[in-house]
This record gives C-alpha cells, sequence and structure tokens, in this order.
C-alpha cells in the first residue's frame, strides 16, 4: 500500500471513530456518571489503541483489527501481542476512569464538609 493510500485510510478510520464515538456519548449522556464513563472510556480506547500490522513491520492498524486478523483468520492463531495490547488499553481507561471517580467523590466531600468562618 502506498504512504498516501495508507494515511488516507487511517484518516477515513479516525474520522469514522470519531463520529461513533460523539454518537456513542450522546447516547450514554443520561446514564450515571460511573457507568457513562465506563461505557465511554472504553469503546474509545479500544477502537483508538494502535498496534504494528506484524512484528517488526512499521504500519500500525487498530489493535482489534490485527488481533481479529492474528487470532482468527491466520493458521498459526495466536490472540497474544493483539490481545495484550487491547487489555493495556482497557487498563489505562479503567484507571482513567477509576481516578475521575475519586476526584469527584473527593470534591463532593470537600464541599460537604462545612467551612470555618472567618
Amino acid at each position: 500500500m502506498a504512504s498516501s493510500s495508507y494515511l488516507i485510510a487511517w484518516l477515513w478510520y479516525l474520522g469514522a471513530t470519531l463520529v461513533l464515538i460523539a454518537v456513542w456519548w450522546r447516547w450514554t449522556r443520561k446514564l450515571p456518571t460511573l457507568w457513562r464513563n465506563l461505557l465511554r472510556a472504553l469503546p474509545a480506547a479500544w477502537a483508538l489503541m494502535p498496534l504494528t500490522v506484524a512484528l517488526g513491520h512499521e504500519r500500525l492498524a487498530p489493535a482489534w483489527l490485527v488481533t481479529l486478523f492474528e487470532g482468527f483468520l491466520r493458521d498459526d492463531a495466536d490472540l497474544r501481542r493483539g490481545g495484550l495490547t487491547l487489555l493495556l488499553a482497557t487498563v489505562v481507561a479503567l484507571l482513567m476512569v477509576a481516578g475521575s471517580w475519586w476526584l469527584d467523590k473527593r470534591r463532593a466531600s470537600l464541599q460537604d464538609t462545612p467551612q470555618a468562618s472567618q
């Protein structure tokens, strides 16, 4: 694939993914905060995580797509490389959601405590 075709394919993928993420954000807007953040962060992390097409190859592809091809369409099926990458994306997304939840709880508890009058 030529360099310009590769770039155009990535731009189309990123554009479509961002549109889907925007629609998903709108659909999940009325959920409770923790569920909303979980359901927004995980699909975005999975869709946007890149991975090299093959070991020693410089081109990137979405990790979920590489995992699908390596795990189910190749004769020597191996989900480890792509699966570990997706697991890492999942852990990072969960840590971000947990950090956001913790900060929200901390802010709420600080607002609930009475302030000393001066």
